[in-house]
């Protein structure tokens, strides 16, 4: 038992952490703030203000938003922005994942907030400061998706679909790693299967993080072979797609949460832009008026 017991030490803090995050996330999906805010509040208290503690307060930050509670939402964004500011003094984001998901967190919740109150520019020239600060992956696909969200739909696609002039282009961007991206799939397969014969071209781009088991280091080699593999296992109703390697147009097109569709016209002007989950109805809807 004596051998046993300094693993048991190591673990139960990281355990702990992670279920309070779960924990805040949950009473979030349920509309339930002030439980979120009091389990983070004695997070807190006992752990002091560590990376889990900004991150569960960031959470809280996207919660009041998303339940319209702009105010709270504000205070939430300011008390994560200094303590993130206070911990990248001391610990690396690279290294430290909850660290790196409160500072794209705030930075996000932000944006949201002074686009919601009008002030979309100011929005958009603070995300784009940060996203010339920003090194970490990561948190470059995140502020990359919200500039996104903001400005992109309307607009030339920023980067040319070869072998698809003068067709509309509907992009899955995935990866290996996402478990809401396979459950895309099928939705993908049957819209493939009703609108290729009118034109519609579907790509499936993807990009490598250097993991395989989002862990321990991998070979650009060995993490190809993986993405096959996925490809093959988990993306059968899409043989044939292509399915590139291609790092540029994943941050482009800021893809931080994945799945994330873009669907482009004969014109190459971007008309949907959507980081997340689609029904076939709702895509298909989209789909139609330019084919």
């Amino acid at each position: 038992m004596r051998l046993f017991l300094p693993v048991l030490v190591l673990l139960l803090p990281t355990a702990l952490c992670a279920q309070t995050i779960g924990e805040v996330r949950m009473k979030i999906s349920a509309g339930d703030l002030p439980s979120a805010d009091a389990i983070t509040d004695e997070f807190c208290r006992t752990n002091g203000p560590n990376s889990e503690c900004a991150d569960a307060i960031a959470w809280l930050a996207r919660g009041a938003f998303v339940l319209g509670d702009h105010q709270q939402a504000r205070l939430y964004v300011d008390r994560a922005r200094q303590m993130t500011s206070d911990l990248v003094k001391k610990l690396d984001p690279e290294r430290d994942a909850y660290l790196a998901a409160a500072l794209g967190a705030v930075i996000e919740v932000d944006a949201k907030l002074l686009a919601s109150q009008g002030a979309t520019d100011k929005a958009i020239a603070m995300l784009q400061t940060e996203l010339t600060h920003s090194k970490l992956w990561a948190i470059q696909a995140r502020i990359q998706k919200n500039i996104d969200l903001l400005t992109l739909e309307g607009k030339p696609a920023p980067i040319a679909e070869t072998g698809a002039t003068g067709k509309a282009v509907l992009l899955f961007l995935w990866g290996h790693w996402c478990s809401d991206c396979t459950g895309e799939e099928p939705v993908i397969a049957r819209i493939r299967e009703r609108y290729q014969a009118k034109g519609l071209v579907v790509i499936a781009p993807t990009r490598r993080r250097g993991t395989i088991d989002g862990e321990h280091p991998s070979t650009p080699d060995e993490e190809n072979a993986e993405i096959e593999r996925v490809w093959k296992n988990s993306y059968a109703a899409l043989a044939g797609i292509s399915h590139p390697i291609d790092q540029e147009k994943m941050l482009v097109y800021g893809v931080s949460s994945t799945p994330t569709l873009v669907l482009i016209d004969r014109q190459g002007i971007v008309r949907l832009y959507c980081p997340f989950r689609l029904s076939e109805s709702a895509l298909a809807r989209k789909i139609e008026p330019l084919l």
